[in-house]
């Protein structure tokens, strides 16, 4: 089952305090916990911080317009030649890039249901048509995926693990998506969250790229390595891919600080294991926490929750809840422009803060 979308296109994090806000009275003497945009709550490496205020020193300085060093830095980490990566103003650039590169008005844009709504958000940027394939669940379906390719279909886009939904495909089925797709047709893995993920059957995707003229991945310092503030995103791909890539971005996409931080946090690895071992002790006792209200929460890895909330009792609605953290200055997201209306997205912070939700849940489901 394949659909064009009609799916309304927010350009705005639903959930954002400055978009709650509005909707509620929020009690001002609570404190503000944003667990709405999956940042990450345990912060950058030391190493990271100490080199941003080094760079800071000097801001009339142009960065370095190839962000040589980075892509040097991203290669020796995990074993990369650095001549095929290219950088981005965040990971959203990257793919902002390829979509104009790749996609025009009467081409096709593939992507699952549920997928992550910056790629209709391209497809209204390029005029291509968002094809969406039916979700298996809440799970990419990869059957469908390719049943929906035509010759029209330029760009299949996979967020592995996905968001909102945090579910994940294993590493057989990418390799299967990718075998069978047609020459003509890009795949673009998004792998963001994918260092949440430990498990041996999945693939951050960069495998998927060795020997393919038409597979991308890209990457992000956003999450795990908690570089969000300064939007540093990557892309690794065949050559061809990167140089377009390259042609198409502006000069000094990445700030000069952006850099820096970046290259500095991948000399930390430790840092990043110590963010996934809080965040999975920190998702377990939520996760188990949650269950006490009768909610539902979706099996996934990466640094947020997805909760179903019962429909059978009105007064406990997804977005009844939603307006009673957001009036105790919590924030978390809605999914109405997901089609998922009885879910809320909330992101895996430290313990005290997950405690604090499952504390005024408490309150919720006690009214």
């Amino acid at each position: 089952m394949t659909t064009s979308s009609d799916k309304p296109v927010s350009y705005i994090a639903a959930g954002a305090p400055s978009v709650i806000k509005a909707g509620g009275v929020a009690n001002l003497d609570l404190p503000i916990l944003n667990l709405a945009t999956n940042e990450s709550s345990f912060g950058a490496s030391p190493l990271a911080l100490e080199a941003i205020q080094k760079r800071a020193s000097d801001p009339h300085r142009y960065p370095d317009p190839s962000s040589t060093d980075l892509r040097n830095a991203i290669g020796n980490a995990f074993d990369l030649d650095p001549a095929l990566i290219t950088c981005g103003n965040g990971s959203e650039e990257v793919i902002d890039g390829i979509a104009r590169v790749y996609a025009r008005p009467g081409d096709e844009i593939l992507f699952s249901e549920y997928g992550f709504l910056q790629f209709p958000i391209v497809c209204h940027r390029t005029g291509a048509t968002a094809v969406i394939a039916a979700a298996d669940g809440l799970k990419t379906d990869v059957d469908n995926l390719l049943a929906a390719v035509t010759d029209k279909t330029k760009i299949v886009f996979v967020a592995n693990p996905d968001n909102p939904t945090g579910t994940w495909i294993p590493s057989t089925e990418m390799r299967r998506l990718r075998d069978n797709l047609p020459g003509h047709v890009v795949l673009v893995v998004d792998s963001a969250y994918c260092e949440y993920v430990d498990h041996p059957d999945f693939t951050d995707g960069m495998e998927l790229v060795e020997g393919h003229d038409n597979v991308i991945v890209t990457r992000t310092f956003s999450k795990a390595w908690g570089l969000a503030g300064l939007r540093v995103g990557w892309g690794y791909g065949p050559a061809s891919m990167i140089g377009a890539l390259n042609l198409m971005r502006g000069i000094g996409n990445v700030n000069a600080m952006a850099q820096a931080g970046a290259v500095a946090a991948l000399k930390d690895p430790a840092h990043v294991d110590m963010v996934r071992t809080k965040t999975d002790e920190a998702r377990a006792k939520f996760d188990h926490d949650l269950q006490r209200f009768g909610v539902v929460t979706v099996p996934g890895a990466a640094n947020f929750v997805l909760v179903k909330f019962p429909i059978e009792n009105t007064n406990r609605r997804a977005m009844d809840a939603h307006r009673h953290l957001a009036a105790e200055n919590i924030y978390v997201r809605s999914n109405e422009d997901y089609g998922l209306d009885d879910y809320l997205r909330i992101t895996v912070g430290t313990t005290e803060e997950c405690d604090r939700v499952i504390e005024s849940l408490e309150r919720f489901f006690a009214d």
